[in-house]
């Protein structure tokens, strides 16, 4: 790759987007960002976009990621998280761009005894992971120099995600419930963007699951998380709604036989991201 590629975020206001702009090298690649002003699942948007812009990466971080919403309105589902990865596909094929496009874990079936790989035939259960594997078979199939990532848990430290409106409750004492029969592998954000880009620099293509080793409840996770932030884990209290709980780990096989990237334990990755983002000084700027 040569100097100042550029590469097109979609979707980038989401956490996903704003943390791969953030750890892209900006001195070795020019970088657009679009969200609304770009209607992914207007094929005419993107196709002028495309070709006005040349890039030479797309990652696709645009999506509805809301299980109720998509079951509520599938037509909407499958329009951005479908067609939307459909035309962004079309429209890196007709420059030349690799493809980078974000799915989920939520492809397989909710209660499994084993992790999957990347090998394994997906499932999804719900609206929202079926539109989402609509989207990966237009992306393998429109254009070849692609790489799909499929995560699982992604924290991030803003104060309006699960774990900063957890910290704010507990810092406020308030009781905070924490599902504790759904199990995954939690990863942080910077975690999952430093894979997208190692990715994309590899020369790699095909599907790669990007998660963090081990699985855990989200309850003994937000007590880990509370107590690197120095927050009493008193105010959690564990539930178990039959029909919201599920396991679902993902084993990173692509980037273990590729040499892409090695995924550190989600513990250690909490510790190193509570200790650079300062979640004690979340906790504590909750308060305020």
């Amino acid at each position: 790759m040569g100097p100042q590629d550029t590469v097109w975020i979609t979707g980038a206001a989401g956490r996903m987007g704003q943390a791969i702009e953030h750890f892209l090298d900006h001195s070795r690649y020019k970088v657009m960002t679009s969200d609304i002003e770009i209607d992914v699942s207007n094929l005419h948007e993107v196709l002028n976009f495309a070709e006005s812009y040349r890039p030479d990466f797309v990652i696709n971080c645009a999506a509805l990621a809301s299980r109720t919403e998509a079951d509520e309105n599938p037509d909407k589902a499958y329009k951005v998280n479908a067609l939307g990865a459909r035309n962004l596909a079309i429209a890196s094929n007709n420059v030349g761009a690799t493809m980078v496009h974000l799915s989920t874990d939520d492809l397989f079936p909710e209660n499994a005894d084993r992790a999957f790989n990347e090998f394994d035939t997906t499932n999804p259960p719900h609206v929202y992971g079926k539109s989402k594997q609509a989207g990966e078979r237009f992306v393998n199939e429109l254009n070849q120099h692609h790489i799909i990532v499929r995560s699982s848990w992604v924290y991030t430290a803003r104060p309006d995600d699960l774990l900063g409106r957890a910290l704010l409750a507990s810092s406020q004492g308030k009781t905070v419930p924490v599902p504790a029969n759904q199990f995954a592998c939690p990863t942080s954000v910077d975690t999952f963007a430093k894979f997208v880009i190692a990715a994309m620099e590899s020369d790699e293509f095909g599907t790669f699951h990007a998660a963090c080793t081990g699985v855990t409840s989200r309850f003994e996770f937000f007590e880990r998380a509370f107590a690197l932030a120095g927050q009493p884990t008193g105010n959690l209290r564990g539930t178990a709604n039959p029909w919201q709980g599920y396991r679902i780990e993902l084993d990173d096989m692509m980037a273990r036989l590729t040499g892409v990237y090695e995924f550190p334990t989600w513990e250690d990755d909490l510790a190193t991201f509570a200790a650079e983002h300062d979640l004690a000084a979340l906790a504590r700027g909750a308060q305020e």
